[in-house]
């Protein structure tokens, strides 16, 4: 029965690489995630997807080696680059999306080790090339079945088939060949590596990046070139014999593995069998085995289409095409008609495929036009990927914003249009517009552009520091549905923090993040680092009505107040464990008169290491420091203030913590007199006023408890008490004071008579 031929289905076949690389892809994460090295995995990359592609496909052609290669660096870069992801989502604490999404501004600020990103996906490309020349090379030999010449025709005919001719191929005969197609495949992957080095020294700009990777895709477009080339180089595998009136086509290494036709015992496993490695025994043994396959094939005991058919192959009908310097190009016939190429290499002393033609003489030459070949194509790619880069790095670098976008958006300081108005804070004063109203302690209210602003000051901090300020908004909605994109001011410097100096001569190093959701609202953080580890950080959150126009406001106050920051002299970096308390002084940088700047300190894990926070309370000789520091207390003028940190979930449920402590305190409460808790959900500030009497139910007080958000977890806990017989002429500059430190409308009482 004649065999229908293999037809090749290019859809299918894509389908199947595609796959085959998804197998590669989990092997490339599964051996990541164990620890090991998954340069190895490339291997599997490539098998798989040639693999899966001749599964479906129904053969490996040609074009489906070019389809399957694409999708091999295509999927080898996006595995690589998905354990990476995997890897770092927990250190940012974000979602292995958002991880993979941030890799290249990683990568660009030097958060991430670019010589061992780098460097991993250069190896894994290596590997990958290791698997997929093999593969391909097995995939495009020979899929027809073989015709099989007819069997002699007489006795003398039969006789005559049992003389032959052996024809091995001449010892490195075929090295000039090996070693310029090797030397070939080499030019991509120098320049890659090279340019790759350059990356990872100019921290991976785009550019370099994808020039990298288009000049290591010309070895596997060479490597797709040199395929017929690659047959060619290894005719020490092949021998050729004429024998029966026929050319034929022997694999020593395939017939060796067939028991009834084993000719020597070498360990031939690894490496292929060739003539001149065998003694003269074997090489006899060798002819017997070849001429007892011969006869049996000849004799039309073989069906056709049999591995031995295929093994000790008949080049029936055998047909010179042409010949160049290291081959001949032929045809010979196949079981359902067809013909099917052949190239024989000029590597077999005395002989040549037809009578009539001349024997090679000497070993094939160089084939050095194929490494000038490679060296162009990886140059012209290296250059066109460098080219598409520098398009795509403007594309990020400026233009409409589009979701993920980490390029830069330009900042110009915005100067208030009216009056300003000043304030203190940990050493630090610091001036907004006057028209901002005051909302809490270091935290005020834009109107116009619809923008809350809170500024914080910290001490001790370093770089790590001031980027964990930074890119907090991008943890805090890293799962929301509402996340679109993020963009910073200076994206395009080589630094993550740029230089800026303030208005009283201090150099800090700053950089200001805007992250924007879909519904309209937006974050926009400022961080400015001195030398001496002072933090300021300026934090806007724009509400949903916000557009392009109030952004650029809103990033261009922060700005402003960044570039007007003044030293007053104390700085929280000379406040230390033996002085803090000392430093409790009337707050005259405020134009206060009867209200003190005192410190406290902070939890450790508020900021990660030993810190202090500035309190606001009645100016008095005798200020008092309970918890070991943590709560200050000061009274004067009918007025006292406690002031501590404390953790809670929100500003309201510390408020409620505060009023139970009242509450256990032993205090006379007087149920009439107690508000419920008033929470601004948007500035995280609480208040409750609550009124107790002591002294045996004779002294009547008001006690306003306050909770503003400071950090993430922990808020500024105030509790402002009136004392009202002891309320003298000062009492009400005090309590309007307060109230401007506080932002809030605290309630007139009378003081008691005497």
């Amino acid at each position: 029965m004649e065999q229908k031929k293999r037809r090749e289905n290019v859809a299918a076949g894509t389908v199947g690489a595609f796959l085959g690389s998804l197998a590669g892809v989990a092997c490339t994460v599964v051996i990541g995630q164990m620890g090991y090295v998954a340069s190895i995995s490339g291997l599997v990359m490539a098998v798989c997807a040639l693999k899966g592609y001749e599964m479906l496909g129904g053969m490996l052609s040609k074009k489906g080696a070019a389809v399957s290669s694409l999708l091999i660096l295509l999927m080898t870069f996006f595995a690589h680059r998905l354990t990476w992801a995997i890897a770092i989502a927990p250190e940012l604490e974000c979602s292995i999306f958002e991880a993979h999404r941030a890799i290249p501004y990683l990568l660009k600020q030097g958060m991430l080790n670019g010589v061992s990103y780098w460097g991993d996906l250069a190896m894994l490309y290596l590997f990958t090339l290791l698997g997929a020349v093999p593969t391909i090379l097995g995939g495009l030999r020979n899929t027809g079945v073989p015709e099989l010449p007819p069997p002699p025709a007489s006795p003398e005919a039969a006789a005559a088939a049992g003389e032959a001719d052996f024809y091995p191929a001449g010892k490195h005969w075929l090295r000039p060949l090996r070693l310029s197609t090797f030397l070939s495949m080499m030019p991509g992957l120098l320049i890659g590596i090279a340019l790759l080095a350059a990356a990872v020294r100019q921290d991976a700009p785009i550019p370099l990046s994808l020039a990298a990777l288009c000049a290591i895709l010309s070895s596997f477009l060479v490597m797709a070139a040199a395929l017929p080339m690659t047959r060619v180089n290894q005719a020490e595998a092949y021998l050729f014999v004429r024998a029966a009136g026929h050319l034929w086509q022997v694999n020593l290494s395939a017939l060796n593995a067939m028991d009834t036709y084993r000719f020597t015992e070498k360990n031939v496993r690894i490496r292929a069998v060739k003539w001149d490695c065998l003694s003269t025994v074997e090489q006899e043994r060798a002819k017997a085995s070849i001429l007892r396959a011969i006869a049996l094939l000849t004799s039309g005991q073989v069906l056709p289409g049999s591995s031995l058919s295929i093994i000790v192959l008949p080049l029936t009908d055998f047909e010179l095409v042409k010949e160049d310097r290291w081959s001949w190009h032929g045809l010979y016939s196949l079981q359902n008609g067809r013909q099917k190429k052949i190239r024989i290499a000029k590597a077999y002393p005395n002989f040549a495929p037809v009578y009539g033609l001349e024997p090679p003489q000497e070993p094939v030459h160089y084939r050095w036009g194929l490494c000038a070949l490679a060296l162009i194509l990886a140059l012209a790619l290296g250059a066109a990927g460098y080219g598409l880069g520098g398009l795509l790095d403007g594309t990020l670098s400026g233009g409409t914003a589009a979701p993920g976008r980490t390029g830069p958006a330009a900042v110009t300081a915005r100067m208030p249009e009216g009056a300003v108005s000043r304030y203190e804070t940990n050493g630090v004063t610091y001036q907004v517009d006057g028209a901002f109203q005051l909302t809490g302690v270091n935290a005020f209210h834009d109107s116009v552009t619809d923008a809350d602003y809170t500024l914080a000051v910290q001490t001790g901090a370093d770089e790590n520091t001031a980027t964990d300020m930074l890119l907090q908004p991008i943890s805090d909605y890293r799962t929301s549905p509402q996340y679109d994109y993020f963009q910073f001011a200076n994206a395009g410097a080589e630094e993550t923090l740029v230089p800026l100096t303030a208005a009283d001569g201090t150099e800090y190093r700053y950089e200001i993040l805007s992250l924007y959701l879909k519904d309209g609202r937006a974050v926009h953080v400022g961080a400015a680092l001195a030398e001496d580890g002072l933090l300021v950080t300026v934090e806007a959150r724009q509400g949903s009505g916000g557009d392009g126009r109030k952004s650029k406001d809103i990033r261009g106050t922060i700005l402003y107040m960044l570039e007007n920051l003044q030293r007053t002299g104390l700085t929280q970096a000379e406040i230390t464990e033996e002085n803090y308390q000392s430093l409790f002084h009337l707050a005259e940088e405020l134009d206060f008169n009867h209200t003190a700047v005192g410190y406290i300190k902070a939890p450790y894990d508020m900021f990660g290491y030993d810190a202090f926070v500035d309190a606001h309370v009645p100016y008095s000789d005798s200020p008092v420091f309970l918890d070991g520091g943590y709560t200050l207390r000061s009274k004067a003028h009918g007025m006292e203030v406690t002031v501590t940190i404390a953790e809670g979930e929100s500003a309201k449920d510390v408020v409620d913590q505060a009023y139970t402590a009242l509450e256990l305190s032993g205090a006379d409460i007087y149920p009439e007199g107690v508000s419920d808790t008033t929470h601004f959900e948007d500035y995280d500030i609480a208040v409750k006023q609550a009124a107790y009497l002591e002294n045996g139910g004779t002294v009547p007080r008001i006690a306003i408890l306050y909770a503003d958000r400071k950090q993430e977890g922990y808020y500024l806990s105030a509790q402002i008490t009136y004392l009202p017989e002891q309320m003298d002429g000062d009492y009400p500059a005090l309590r309007l004071e307060l109230s401007s430190a506080y932002a809030l409308t605290l309630p007139e009482m009378e003081p008691l008579s005497p």
